[in-house]
């Protein structure tokens, strides 16, 4: 059977309904339910990112690796792996999409983590399986090198240790939940006044709001676990009620902030870049051969 890359995909996306049972006709409205969603759009960064980084760094020196894995309670899996060819030292990508609607302008300074008027945007960079049995908290506990009280305390976060560099896309932070014409809950691009500004100011030649939709996906930042992580090295101050290390736990926050700034200050022909440690995609091959030094 000869079929077009159209008539493939078609072909595949039946193959694949029938296999799990799944009616053709459901499909679109269980991949656009609000609980589903968020799942795909988080999954379909991390084959974009594998995408963005076999372009970026050279094949001769650097191989990119997307592993197939089922992770389960107690074991990470990793989105990407990024090898240096030379070396053998494998670098660690956790693909995280900013917080849904988690773009601000800050409207007071808070010491350690921004000035009043500084655009900040927050990453959504929690771990999805909680651990809460007396067995697996033990286990877990054990296997980060914590008591079982500071694991419990941190149960929802990464530790340092569970990779090396995180990536996100910013577009997610402009999107918002809406309600269609018919009532129904939707996800929608749909940019603040001040985050519209903000948008602009990175693209000041765009208009078109499909276009900066896509833009905005695009925008990619990295930042190593060690630069936000909670340590006296980083600066960050953990959040966490129960932490008994707040400036020290080795934890990462569930919202890692990016800071641009007050963008404002800027004169137009500036674009914004983030003040703090984060490093736009662009960037990338000398982030990842600091990386090397680091790892």
């Amino acid at each position: 059977m000869n079929l077009n890359e159209e008539e493939q995909w078609i072909y595949e996306i039946r193959q694949y309904c029938r296999s799990l049972n799944i009616s053709t006709s459901d499909l679109h409205k269980i991949v656009t339910d609000l609980k589903v969603a968020p799942m795909i759009r988080g999954k379909a960064f991390e084959f974009s990112m594998y995408s963005k980084l076999r372009q970026i760094l050279p094949s001769q020196d650097w191989t990119v690796i997307k592993p197939v894995m089922n992770a389960q309670t107690g074991n990470h899996d990793i989105d990407i792996m990024v090898m240096h060819n030379k070396t053998k030292k494998v670098i660690s990508v956790e693909c995280k999409l900013a917080g849904k609607g988690m773009f601000s302008v800050a409207k007071t300074s808070r010491e350690g983590f921004h000035k009043k008027g500084d655009y900040l945007i927050k990453v959504k960079c929690m771990r999805s399986r909680t651990t809460k049995t007396p067995e697996k908290v033990n286990a877990m506990a054990q296997k980060l090198g914590v008591s079982p009280q500071i694991f419990l305390a941190h149960s929802d976060q990464y530790r340092v240790t569970n990779f090396d560099v995180v990536a996100t896309s910013i577009g997610n932070a402009f999107y918002q939940t809406l309600e269609d014409n018919d009532g129904n809950l939707m996800y929608k691009f749909e940019p603040t006044e001040q985050g519209m500004n903000f948008i602009n100011k990175l693209n000041p030649t765009a208009n078109d709001e499909e276009f900066l939709q896509e833009f905005v996906y695009n925008k990619v930042y990295l930042a190593c676990s060690l630069d936000i992580s909670v340590s006296h090295n980083s600066g960050v101050i953990c959040g966490k009620q129960a932490c008994l290390d707040k400036s020290n736990c080795g934890f990462i926050p569930n919202y890692p902030i990016i800071n641009f700034g007050n963008i404002e200050e800027l004169s137009n022909e500036v674009i914004p870049s983030p003040k703090n440690c984060w490093i736009e995609l662009d960037k990338s091959l000398q982030f990842f051969e600091n990386i090397l030094e680091r790892i």
